[in-house]
């Protein structure tokens, strides 16, 4: 039976999904499905995130009536575009629909939690002038922003990046960066898992990517404590 361990619910934030479905299968172990909503991202304008907010409240809600294990909701930007605390969104909808919610922003605070973070760099697909965007992002959550980096892509280019441009640009930001001791990739619809192992080895360093820690935080609220090898300390040590 499909699922027959955990059936995680996600709603995905992005112009594509397709990165996000093969990696994620790539790393939960057999018996734990994903349940997917895509809500098709095209800009980053404020009427864009408000049509977004409104539709991952509906999938949300879509999600919980399927019985799946949990909801994960995906896209920061678009969940704190009105100005709201992220606990009280997911705990709203943890009452409101019987099941538990989070989010891939709570995920990655879980997991620079248990990998004890202290001074982050952020490793972005898109443009440059984003990176002061990514620094407030991990002020925010009480840690040193050592720097950020983009790529210069954008929406719908994404799923055409490679991972080795990911381990490309993870290499550059530590030579340029190498007081840094966790490396973030925030973006879950690029490929990236791949790169995690040779910058951690190369570098002494936790890399975490924005679906490695959903993928991570998921199964743990689902009461799966599996090891899995090959895609980073977090999701073999914690």
């Amino acid at each position: 039976m499909y699922g027959h361990r955990a059936r995680i619910g996600y709603t995905s934030v992005a112009f594509v999904t397709e990165v996000f479905p093969y990696a994620f299968y790539k790393m939960v172990p057999d018996g734990v499905s994903l349940a997917l909503l895509t809500l098709h991202q095209t800009e980053l304008t404020r009427g864009e995130m408000n049509r977004l907010y409104n539709k991952t409240m509906m999938a949300a809600r879509a999600l919980a009536e399927s019985g799946v294990n949990l909801v994960v909701l995906g896209g920061r930007p678009v969940l704190l575009s009105r100005g709201e605390n992220l606990d009280d969104i997911t705990g709203r909808l943890t009452r409101e629909l019987g099941v538990t919610v989070t989010s891939d922003a709570s995920a990655q605070l879980a997991a620079f939690k248990a990998l004890g973070s202290r001074r982050v760099g952020t490793v972005h697909p898109f443009d440059p002038h984003e990176d002061e965007r990514h620094n407030r992002m991990i002020s925010q959550l009480g840690l040193t922003p050592v720097g950020s980096a983009g790529g210069g892509s954008n929406l719908v280019e994404l799923p055409k990046l490679t991972c080795a441009q990911a381990l490309d640009w993870g290499r550059a930001f530590m030579k340029a960066h190498p007081d840094t001791d966790t490396l973030l990739f925030p973006c879950p619809h690029w490929a990236t898992i791949e790169a995690i192992e040779p910058l951690e080895r190369e570098f002494g360093i936790s890399v975490v990517t924005n679906l490695q820690t959903t993928v991570w935080h998921a199964l743990r609220l689902c009461g799966l404590k599996d090891r899995i090898e090959g895609f980073g300390r977090l999701l073999r040590d914690f």
